[in-house]
């Protein structure tokens, strides 16, 4: 699904008075890669001039991500996991490559890719699910930085 289409189906699910405090929101330092946009910005702007003002400013990811911020910071939880869980569906699969003609130990490396996943602060984490058997270790670290 098309990011604008998510970001618009999720804004849809607000009355006009919660569409009112999100576009707020917007005007407030909510992540540090987002500029607050100016207040005169989103007066009177409907969910589709929300949308594209938010894409066009901070492009596809940091607009899910802030509007994810602002939907928590709104207390609609529920609808914040929604937008986050249907973006990381809508993303494609990193490509994987591997060869024939590698040694056993070579294959197993190539399926089984090291990765590295992290959050912020009061973000959900969603690790990767193994599906299939794997031969070798497998390390999981998780770092509590506070």
């Amino acid at each position: 699904m098309q990011v604008k289409v998510l970001l618009f189906n999720t804004l849809e699910e607000l009355i006009d008075d919660d569409l009112k405090t999100f576009q707020w929101y917007c005007t407030m330092d909510i992540l540090a890669e987002c500029k607050p946009f100016p207040r005169s910005r989103l007066e009177k702007a409907c969910r589709i001039v929300t949308v594209t003002k938010l894409t066009e400013s901070y492009g596809e990811e940091l607009a899910v991500r802030l509007t994810v911020e602002i939907l928590k910071k709104m207390t609609i939880n529920d609808l914040a996991e929604t937008l986050r869980s249907k973006y990381a569906e809508s993303r494609p699969a990193a490509p994987s490559t591997s060869s024939s003609a590698q040694s056993p130990s070579a294959a197993a490396a190539a399926a089984a890719p090291a990765a590295t996943i992290s959050a912020q602060q009061g973000a959900i984490l969603v690790a990767p699910m193994i599906s299939s058997s794997t031969t070798g270790p497998l390390n999981v670290t998780i770092h509590n930085y506070k």
